[in-house]
């Protein structure tokens, strides 16, 4: 079984500035044996500029059967008329000089599970784990362990 698995899905963005008050947009959907709590949702804007998001991968798959999340990130299945079951993420950035910025994205629900069903079998819920060695390293922005080579 690969350690990692990336998939593009096709996203709507809600928006004022179009007729029917969303735009198309496209996502990578990525998820790591290595980072095993997150999935990363990268979009590829205009001018080449890249957006990241990393999502907790049980908020992501409550938020398929109902809804899920609090503060900066939430998620919900939506049943839209024409468009079939989907899955509605709020996303909540920082405060910048215009105010918060906030973006409602909808996605087919099918390719939002069918990504999590393989992503789950990369490393099973519950079954997740971190080298907490590596991750007080990277905090600190070492890339060594700051315990030595042979850490335990």
């Amino acid at each position: 079984m690969e350690a990692e698995v990336r998939v593009t899905v096709f996203m709507e963005l809600e928006t004022a500035d179009t007729p029917g008050g969303r735009a198309p947009l496209s996502a990578e959907l990525a998820y790591a044996a290595a980072d095993p709590f997150a999935v990363t949702m990268t979009f590829h804007c205009e001018g080449g500029e890249v957006t990241r998001w990393r999502l907790d991968r049980q908020l992501l798959s409550d938020g398929c059967r109902g809804t899920a999340g609090e503060g900066d990130v939430r998620v919900e299945p939506t049943a839209d008329q024409g468009r079939g079951a989907g899955v509605r993420i709020e996303l909540c950035g920082m405060p910048g000089p215009a105010g918060r910025s906030q973006g409602v994205l909808h996605v087919a629900a099918a390719d939002v599970t069918a990504f999590l069903a393989t992503a789950h079998e990369v490393v099973p819920p519950g079954a997740e784990q971190i080298c907490l060695d590596e991750l007080v390293a990277s905090c600190l922005g070492d890339s060594e362990s700051p315990f030595g080579e042979h850490a335990a």
